[in-house]
């Protein structure tokens, strides 16, 4: 899974030493010519607001400052209670379809982008599509495959989050010349995966984790063993000690310190993983477009743009000036629109043959995203030369 896909969205895998030799050995030569890869994604602000999770934060530190855990229990007059409730609607609003919507769509602009991507990504352009539109119609036809499709993809969507800024803080050690070796990779994947295994393993063994309903459809709860939920809390506390003792060895060692920009990353997603209750709730509508989707599209745009070619003179750190040129607007287009015609048309058209919208967008997002999924972790490869270069340009 995640060392041979060192994934944007991703589970990686634990061949890949090749791919990652060759970026440290251009990242030697880098080195002694004096030019190093610029150091951000986008550029400080925009990196720090929606790829570190800042936006995120932002809106949460927000929305609880004005409500705080109960919003039953809010102070305010009701007019400056209703002015901020539809602020923060309008953002996750907003957000949902600029960021989060779109994001799942950016996937397919890299498989079906050009003849020679529809041809190496074959598999995910002409027969992964038909398994989920066939799980789709299962989970449209019947309530309970719909609840089952509707389950995994609670615990499946973490392990997606955890894959993906796991391969961004990679690329941000890349970028600010932090190598790792074998075994501090290895671990470094692994306490993320430890991670992924708690939430996980939290939701099938504990109720409480573990929603009745999504969205007014009704979801299993398989009620595993609880010794696989202890085992998972000996895994994390083990993994976090280990990573930590890499990481101070190699201070120890090289006088080198983790980057922050990929601290920060995996940081928000440890938050998100282990927040509970109404910190949950909230980290849910705020993060999947501020932080996830935002992130995901912040990757994907600049691999487009940077494909395509910079003009002339043009330096990787003014890449945010072509985010507002005809080519990434035409590009932003495209993945909104399809965004909104995938999880707001085709639900209120469902409507007509009497499903519920809430029915078609819950199965619609888990069928789309189970090929997100699985696509993502094969189409960004830093084993890839061509990939490999754009990404740590």
């Amino acid at each position: 899974m995640v060392s041979t896909t060192i994934p944007i969205s991703g589970s990686g895998s634990n061949s890949g030493s090749d791919g990652i030799a060759k970026i440290e050995a251009t990242a030697q030569v880098t080195d002694s010519a004096k030019v190093k890869p610029y150091a951000w994604i986008v550029n400080p602000w925009f990196d720090t607001l929606f790829v570190f999770g800042g936006a995120l934060w932002l809106l949460f530190g927000f929305h609880y400052f004005v409500f705080g855990w109960n919003p039953s229990d809010m102070q305010l007059p009701w007019r400056g209670a209703y002015a901020v409730s539809t602020f923060l609607l309008i953002m996750s609003t907003f957000g949902q379809h600029l960021f989060a919507d779109s994001h799942t769509v950016s996937t397919y602009m890299r498989i079906y982008a050009t003849p020679e991507s529809r041809k190496t990504f074959k598999l995910y352009a002409y027969y992964l599509p038909w398994c989920s539109l066939a799980l789709w119609t299962l989970a449209l036809c019947f309530r309970e495959a719909a609840g089952m499709v509707i389950y995994i993809h609670l615990m499946w969507v973490f392990q997606h989050y955890v894959g993906q800024c796991y391969g961004i803080a990679l690329i941000y050690c890349y970028k600010q010349n932090y190598f790792m070796s074998k075994f501090e990779r290895e671990t470094f994947r692994w306490w993320m995966h430890s991670l992924s295994y708690f939430v996980i393993i939290r939701i099938l063994t504990q109720r409480d984790f573990s929603p009745y309903f999504y969205y007014g459809v009704e979801v299993p709860f398989w009620g595993l063993p609880i010794w696989l939920y202890k085992l998972g809390e000996v895994f994390l506390t083990t993994m976090c000690i280990l990573f930590a003792a890499c990481l101070l060895r190699k201070y120890h060692r090289e006088k080198k310190f983790i980057p922050l920009p990929a601290l920060a990353v995996v940081g928000t997603v440890w938050l998100i993983g282990l927040s509970t209750g109404m910190a949950s709730a909230m980290v849910w509508v705020y993060g999947p477009p501020f932080f996830h989707g935002s992130q995901y599209l912040a990757v994907s745009l600049g691999y487009y743009i940077k494909e395509k070619g910079l003009p002339e003179g043009m330096i990787p750190k003014e890449i945010f000036v072509n985010w507002f040129k005809p080519r990434a607007i035409k590009y932003w287009a495209y993945v909104i629109m399809a965004g909104m015609f995938i999880y707001v048309f085709l639900p209120h058209f469902l409507m007509y043959f009497g499903l519920s919208f809430a029915l078609g967008a819950s199965t619609i997002q888990a069928c789309i995203n189970f090929h997100h999924f699985v696509s993502d972790a094969a189409i960004w490869r830093l084993r890839d030369p061509k990939c490999r270069d754009v990404l740590i340009a």
